[in-house]
């Protein structure tokens, strides 16, 4: 399972993008185009959803576009980007991940805060570690216990778990001694603690592990997709990643494959595209497994 421990990815960078989409994706009459971040020849550039890169690689790392910025890294230190690819915030922090609800989670030596877009502290720097803004909650570590935050730096459920995972659709999965279940808003658990390791809400279904495998629950704790998959993701756009025998492809909240597994990795899909890989190639596909995107296999 990709969600529950605080991981980063290897492949691509689009997993703090995907899952809060009333905080960060481009909405509206979305006149603005989508940015995709991808690896060429060991740089990070971007490209729009026809596949034309519109930033040039040029960075060590990138992740996704949030309210109008994007996380890069120059040189081992994080700065941030806008839509042209002009430096905004210069590259100081050791980490940094994306804008939401105006503020970015941090990292300067081994201290966690947030920054507002004008680089100023929005929440100084005082956690182990933390993460970006969902649906109005933060989840940080402190003391070796994570709880959340509101965006004014306040805790709204006080450190009280081993680990937890972000706020989505109302609930959080949080950990208490090696179980996990669902917290709502005020703290009160809502899918009592009893899964091996779970996943946030997306779509009305939670990801969880019951014995070998991995299924998906509804939000009143029913078993809605059958435990039979090796590894999975969370849905987004009415599809979810999943990995059988071994390979990676794409079912629908129904448990129905979409997608024939044949991918090496597989990721969420995002305005329509999904970041993969196959062999040694990293590449985006549509919902009907078209390649819009692929990287380059020879590099000077």
């Amino acid at each position: 399972m990709k969600v529950p421990v605080p991981t980063r990815r290897d492949f691509v960078r689009l997993s703090a993008l995907l899952l809060a989409s009333g905080a960060t994706r481009l909405s509206g009459a979305r006149t603005k185009v989508h940015l995709y971040p991808v690896e060429q020849c060991g740089k990070w550039g971007y490209i729009d959803r026809k596949g034309t890169i519109v930033i040039q690689p040029k960075f060590d790392d990138a992740w996704a576009f949030s309210e109008d910025l994007a996380a890069v890294e120059v040189g081992g230190h994080w700065g941030y980007i806008d839509r042209s690819g002009v430096e905004t915030i210069r590259p100081r922090f050791d980490e940094a991940r994306n804008f939401r609800y105006g503020l970015s989670p941090v990292r300067i030596g081994n201290l966690w805060g947030f920054i507002r877009p004008d680089a100023g502290l929005g929440i100084p720097l005082q956690f182990d570690y933390a993460r970006s803004f969902q649906d109005e909650r933060a989840r940080v570590r402190l003391k070796g216990k994570w709880g959340f935050i509101e965006t004014n730096g306040a805790f709204a459920i006080q450190p009280l778990y081993d680990n937890a995972n972000g706020y989505n659709e109302g609930l959080a999965p949080v950990e208490i001694n090696g179980k996990w279940g669902y917290i709502d808003k005020a703290g009160d658990f809502a899918i009592p603690v009893q899964y091996p390791i779970a996943g946030i809400f997306s779509d009305g279904l939670a990801a969880v592990k019951t014995g070998k495998y991995w299924g998906f629950i509804t939000r009143d704790g029913v078993l809605s997709i059958e435990s039979r998959f090796e590894e999975v993701g969370e849905f987004s756009e009415g599809v979810c990643p999943v990995r059988l025998n071994g390979k990676w492809g794409y079912i629908d909240k129904s448990g129905i494959l979409m997608i024939r597994p044949h991918y090496d990795q597989a990721d969420h899909f995002a305005d329509s595209l999904a970041p993969v890989t196959i062999g040694k190639a990293n590449k985006y596909i549509d919902h009907k497994d078209d390649v819009v995107w692929v990287s380059e296999q020879h590099c000077a």
